[in-house]
């Protein structure tokens, strides 16, 4: 068991140090056949309805008093799951990375379709040998952007032949034979090769090093090429800026041509960006670092895009209004369709901009408007063969799947009830695969003709939540399936549903009892109620409102296995948890969550509270004289504001890295939303949660946790609230977590801080 170390700063504050040792867990079973696939249209079957397997490894219950630290070394249970899924071109077979269950080191493993069998492709010691892994500060800022925590691979990518596979590790690059294993170094130079990727016909490697682009032939002779030039501390070539990765799900900077030729690019110029600072409290010896941050209101980095040839020379710009579209939400560069998503600060209007290759200059093939935000949808466009292209929008008032002619006009809007991201196409039979759902809660896939007709259902055995991906021909999905009573499985499935093959996993698993799923209130709020270990109907109970609140996240899911730490916080506090999804989540229509616009504390507040009055009606075992609350993130946001401005309803609270002047949030995010703040300094004010700390009202005990490293909501947040809630006279306990970022990723910093957490809500 993990050893913590806690030293007292001053009252009230602590620093965490701890050192934590890993656990290896294998073993798997190898899954049927999965045969031939099937290109008909799915339709429902009762062959097909096989039961989800049992989770093949170990199981581990919420009482178990070693729950929390299980929980913490296997990364909320995600350790020894089947990661990053992709299909070969030819379906034949799946690759994914995967871990041992305590351990995050992750190896490439490769499952064929048509004999069952799963192998081991590489390891990260096969590669490295007992040389450590090193990181860029690049790829440290790229895995925080993305959430990732594990180490080893963390990507790859597949030649568009399937023969070979491409491996950055420790700012090396390697190319793999997936036949014979046989392996190549590319001839990176010194420094870190950061972003590597493949050229179209498999020769040569484009990658990003010291702020340029640069390109590599991966026979023995090859001499690297740099490709752009001019890089400094403040302009890079080839690097996705901080609103894009962050805001705009848009991690990359670069993209080879169709024909391998040249490169289109990315140029940062973040010299007029405020920059803000990280340093280590715990290590004042060390140098802070110092990163452009783009705060609401202020000055975003200057982006543009040029194209290039691949042995360099002159770059030819793209030519599009950057001033009125400072924002470049996607990048298709594809044969058929060359086209940049842009947006205006304000993400009220967007366009797609189809580009001419030769001279740069653009046109608009589409346009989408809205009075209060637009959505990214980063799985569109998807251009077809005959250069017809599949878009989404919400102008009808929810997200819908639409077919375009190559000039950008709408041919028809396909059939999409629920949509909510484009998995595939098949291109013979002409339907579109999406993931979506009729019942918020749930996500499945569905199939959609391209000549119009109804969308159905793909068969998913008893699953009601599925995160699928798709091979290039259509008639091949995989990815994650999950039901309400928690079952886990991983499957490669033929489009059809009819036949599956496992993808074995080696993570523990944990035990969840019967989660309460309803709709409550005017509104049919969704909610999800797990009782404490014990529970005795009719006697009453303290209740936790486990929150978020925010935009863009579903706290409500059929995702049982999801639960599993709210349902150790119900046994560590004999409390009823409660999720709830109010206004301003997705999945409801654009008017259920476009009602968040300028209302962050108000329309999540309210709605939490009146959820939570409604099922006190239906369930009388909830004390509601006895409410808490916590969250993490905008849920922290929540949780803070909640027992501050509502401290008649919410007795407690837990608020884990909370923005709490958006002022200091960035600016794509918050300005969706808020708006300006010079322009809108009233709805910043009123979102704030230091204006409810400094208003008289009954004080509530309340628990604040926060990285010091934390560069997503920086650590400023958390120290603006402490000097707001000490001036004010209130009571409040502050946990700042030495080096950790937005993740809390040790295993040992994360098992204490929801101890803490609990002793803290038992006040209750």
């Amino acid at each position: 068991m993990p050893r913590h170390g806690v030293l007292a700063l001053f009252p009230s504050i602590s620093c965490l140090v701890v050192a934590v040792a890993a656990v290896s867990c294998a073993g798997a079973k190898a899954p049927e056949p999965l045969g031939s696939c099937s290109t008909d249209s799915p339709k429902s079957s009762a062959a097909s309805a096989l039961p989800l397997p049992a989770p093949p490894v170990t199981v581990i219950s919420t009482a178990d008093p070693k729950f929390l630290e299980t929980y913490a070394q296997t990364r909320a249970f995600r350790l020894g799951t089947p990661r990053n899924v992709a299909l070969t071109p030819d379906d034949g077979a799946v690759l994914f990375l995967r871990s041992a269950a305590r351990d995050p080191k992750q190896a490439l493993y490769e499952t064929d379709l048509v004999t069952g069998v799963t192998r081991e492709l590489l390891s990260p010691e096969k590669l490295l040998g007992a040389e450590g892994e090193k990181l860029s500060p690049e790829e440290k800022a790229r895995r925080e952007r993305l959430r990732i925590t594990a180490s080893g691979f963390t990507s790859f990518e597949l030649s568009e032949d399937g023969k070979q596979i491409l491996l950055p590790l420790s700012g090396r690059v390697f190319v793999v034979d997936r036949k014979t294993g046989a392996r190549v170094e590319a001839r990176t130079g010194k420094g870190s090769a950061f972003d590597p990727r493949l050229s179209p016909d498999g020769k040569e490697v484009a990658f990003v090093r010291d702020g340029d682009l640069w390109v590599v032939g991966l026979d023995d002779k090859a001499k690297e090429t740099r490709v752009t030039s001019g890089s400094n501390d403040d302009v890079t070539h080839g690097l996705a800026d901080f609103v894009a990765q962050e805001e705009l799900d848009r991690t990359r900077g670069f993209w080879w041509s169709p024909d391998g030729d040249k490169l289109l690019y990315e140029e940062v110029d973040s010299k007029k960006v405020e920059r803000f600072t990280i340093a280590d409290p715990a290590h004042p010896e060390k140098a802070p670092d110092r990163t452009p941050y783009p705060r609401a209101g202020k000055t975003n980095a200057e982006v543009r895009f040029g194209l290039v040839g691949k042995k360099g020379g002159k770059t030819t710009w793209i030519d599009w209004d950057r001033a009125r579209f400072p924002y470049v939400a996607q990048v298709t560069f594809k044969a058929g369709l060359f086209a940049l998503h842009v947006l205006d600060r304000a993400q009220r209007t967007g366009a797609l901009l189809g580009v001419d290759p030769k001279t740069g200059a653009t046109t608009v093939l589409v346009e989408e408007k809205d009075d209060a935000w637009i959505n990214v949808d980063p799985s569109v466009p998807r251009v077809l063969a005959d250069g017809t292209f599949l878009w989404s929008s919400e102008q009808s008032g929810a997200p819908q799947l639409e077919l375009h002619d190559k000039n950008g006009k709408l041919l028809r809007t396909l059939s999409s009830p629920g949509y909510r991201a484009l998995v595939g196409v098949d291109p013979k039979a002409r339907i579109a695969y999406f993931a979506g759902a009729t019942e918020p809660t749930q996500r499945g896939l569905f199939a959609t003709p391209l000549a119009g007709g109804d969308a159905k259902a793909v068969p998913l055995d008893d699953a009601t939540f599925a995160l699928p991906a798709m091979g290039p021909t259509g008639t091949v999905f995989a990815g994650y399936e999950g039901d309400r009573a928690g079952h886990r499985a991983w499957h490669a499935r033929s489009a059809d549903g009819k036949r599956k093959v496992a993808l074995p996993a080696t993570a523990e698993h944990p035990a969840i009892r019967a989660i309460q799923f309803l709709a409550v209130g005017d509104d049919a709020l969704r909610v999800s109620v797990l009782l404490p270990i014990g529970f005795t109907k009719g006697k009453k109970y303290p209740v936790i409102d486990a929150a978020y609140g925010g935009p863009h996240h579903q706290q409500v899911t059929d995702d049982g296995a999801s639960y599993a730490r709210d349902q150790w916080l119900a046994d560590a506090t004999g409390a009823i948890v409660v999720r709830i999804d109010a206004k301003g989540t997705p999945g409801r229509g654009r008017a259920f969550e476009r009602a968040l616009k300028d209302a962050f504390a108000k329309v999540p507040l309210d709605g939490h509270v009146a959820a939570l009055q409604a099922l006190g009606k239906l369930m009388p075992e909830l004390d509601l004289d006895r409410v808490g609350v916590y969250g993490w993130s905008f849920g922290g946001y929540f949780a803070a504001l909640a027992v501050l401005a509502r401290p008649d309803f919410y007795k407690v609270g837990m608020a884990g890295a909370p923005v709490t002047d958006w002022r200091d949030y960035d600016t794509a995010y918050t300005e969706r939303y808020l708006g300006m703040p010079d322009a809108q300094a009233h709805v910043y004010d009123m979102n704030a949660v230091t204006t409810y700390a400094a208003q008289p009202s009954t004080h509530r005990p309340l628990l604040i946790v926060h990285g010091t490293a934390d560069d997503n909501v920086y650590f400023v947040h958390g120290l603006k609230l402490v000097e707001a809630l000490a001036k004010a006279g209130r009571p409040f306990q502050f946990l700042p977590v030495t080096g950790m970022t937005h993740q809390i990723a040790s295993p040992a910093h994360n098992e204490l801080v929801w101890q803490r957490a609990a002793e803290h809500l038992r006040k209750l």
